[in-house]
This record gives C-alpha cells, structure tokens and sequence, in this order.
C-alpha cells in the first residue's frame, strides 16, 4: 500500500469542477485562484465579521448568506471597515456570497487587495454549505493504493488480496462470469468517508483503462466490453476483505468461525477472512458464501456462534440425563 498526498484542492480546481453544480461566478479576488483548500467543513464568518477573528481558519472556505450582509449593513462603515481588514488579514482561501446577493464595493476591494477570490452564487447557502461539504469531503479524504481486486459479491464489497501471482483476478474473473462485479484490478485507490466508510474504485475512474485485467498466460482483458456493464460499477464500499494464501502444514486458519479477524485500513477495521490455496479449491464460490455469511451476520445471524450456542446446550442437555441415570437405583 502506498499513501496518497493529497492534502489540499486548489480554488482553481473548486472552481472549475463545481462551477455548475453550485452557480458560481467570480467577481474579484483572481490573482488568488491558486489559494488552497484544506478544511473540509465550510465556516460561517458571522463572528468575524463582529471583529472576533482568533479562530478565523487559513484553510477554510468562508460562505456568507442574508444575514451576515444584512449584519454588515446595519454597523457603522468605520467599524464594517475595521472588522472585515482583520478578517481577510487572516488569508482564508476564499469566500462565497449565496443567494445572488450583490457583492459590496468593499468586499470586492479586499478580496483584490488580499488575493483572496470573491464568489457569487445563486444558490441559498444552505445548499452551498452541503454541496461544498460533500466535495471536500471526497476530494481531501486520507487515501491509500492498495495493490488487489475489488469486486462487488452480492451488494458486499470484497476487497481480495495476496502476493502477486497467487490468483486474485483469475478468482475475480471467475466471479464476473457468475453475475458479480468488478470494481477495479491490481491497483485500487481506497480513500475513507467520514470516520467509519471506506471506498474502493480504480485508480483513474474517469480513463478508459478503468476495467482491463491482467491475466497471466491470456494478457490484457476489457472486462466492461466482454462481460457488458453489468459485469462493472465505478466504485464500491469496502466490507470485507478476502487474503489468498498459500497452503502449509503448519498454516493456522480458522476452522469454527467464533475467532474474527480483522485489518486496519486508513484506521478503519474491517473483518479479514484468510483462504488457504491448494488444487482443486472453488475459490469463487468460497468468496460467495463469505460475502453472503456477511450479510448474515449483518442481519443479525452469526451462524459459528448459533453452532456453539446449540452445541453447548445439547451437551448440557445430555449431562442431565446422565445425572438422572446416575441416580437410579434399580
């Protein structure tokens, strides 16, 4: 696995990529179009602009609606002034004005002076704040390469990992020609949503290489245009994670099912099954039941632990039996 760098978007690229969606255009403040983004969460500038700027973030962006501007105009020009030089003294990356409401002379005056873009949206800001969130939220996400096949098994996301060689697309392979999906092969870009969620897809989902697999002895395969679109999808949530090894004597795997596994990925637990390989073994039907006993236990049905339950009662059911027995004198 490698980590992916990516800490920071560019207003330029905010921008451009959400120009549309959010309705924006830029009013002044251009020369700080390369100006970073790092805060996911947008901030209001209410405080600010009453002249507490302690906790104004140099990496956030700001969204201002109808109260901020009618707060504006109700103070004292002098004051307006003083409040709003401290504020943009601080450098945020930039500033977004919702619900097509007139930029002022002064705001667009300081945004010039600081570099700082000023942008006008017809949006109301309830929604700029959660589009804005949204974005952020996937382009700044922690990500990792990680080197494997991603495939969606019955709605579960089954990331299949092992060395290089032992059999993870020819497993994958074999699970498309049975009705799944495939994600991506050999290099998938796992990036995390929120604290709990992580996302597979390919490491360039916009490039038409998206869906070619590698197959040792066949060579390059399209899978989307030999098994439709129904035998791909963009991108998928990662449940479970399968390991290929390989078989040993002394190789220790679970036979009941009681003890879990579970890996760490972008600190996010997820439960590991490990498969040992020996000839002869359906490896793809192996991956189709662990995605189905997923979904089990999802549903609140643990089947090793039911098994055990079950067990251990019969076998008490039977001490008593034998108890009674014991007591008979006959």
């Amino acid at each position: 696995m490698s980590t992916e760098k990516k800490i920071d978007v560019s207003i330029k690229d905010f921008f451009n990529e959400n120009r549309e969606e959010l309705s924006l255009e830029l009013v002044s403040g251009k020369e700080g179009m390369s100006n970073k983004i790092s805060v996911v969460e947008p901030h209001h500038p209410g405080l600010a602009f009453a002249g507490f700027t302690d906790y104004v973030s140099e990496d956030a962006v700001f969204i201002m609606g109808e109260v901020e501007n009618s707060y504006l105009k109700h103070i004292s020009p002098a004051r307006r002034s003083l409040n709003l030089n401290r504020m943009f003294e601080k450098r945020f990356p930039c500033m977004i004005m919702g619900n097509d409401i007139p930029v002022s002379k002064i705001l667009k005056m300081l945004s010039n002076k600081y570099s700082i873009p000023m942008f006008s949206s017809k949006a109301n800001t309830n929604m700029l704040f959660h589009r804005t969130n949204v974005y952020l939220s996937s382009r700044l996400a922690p990500s990792i390469t990680f080197h494997g096949t991603l495939v969606d098994i019955y709605g579960i996301g089954v990331l299949i990992s092992g060395k290089s060689g032992i059999g993870k697309s020819e497993c994958a392979l074999d699970l498309i020609d049975r009705g799944h999906r495939l994600v991506a092969d050999d290099a998938i870009k796992i990036f995390r949503r929120g604290e709990h969620i992580l996302m597979g897809t390919g490491i360039a989902p916009d490039s038409a290489l998206q869906y070619h697999m590698e197959v040792r002895g066949v060579g390059i395969l399209d899978i989307s245009k030999i098994f439709g679109i129904r035998g791909v999808r963009l991108h998928k949530r990662i449940e479970i994670e399968i390991n290929l090894i390989e078989w040993k004597m002394d190789t220790d795997v679970e036979r009941v099912g009681l003890k879990e596994e579970t890996t760490k990925i972008l600190d996010v637990e997820i439960p590991l099954v490990k498969i040992p390989l020996i000839p002869g073994k359906n490896v793809s039907v192996i991956a189709e039941v662990v995605a189905l006993n997923h979904l089990l236990k999802i549903s609140g049905y643990d089947t090793a632990k039911v098994f055990n339950a079950t067990l251990i009662k019969l076998m008490q059911e039977k001490a008593k039996k034998l108890a009674r027995l014991d007591e008979d004198v006959e």
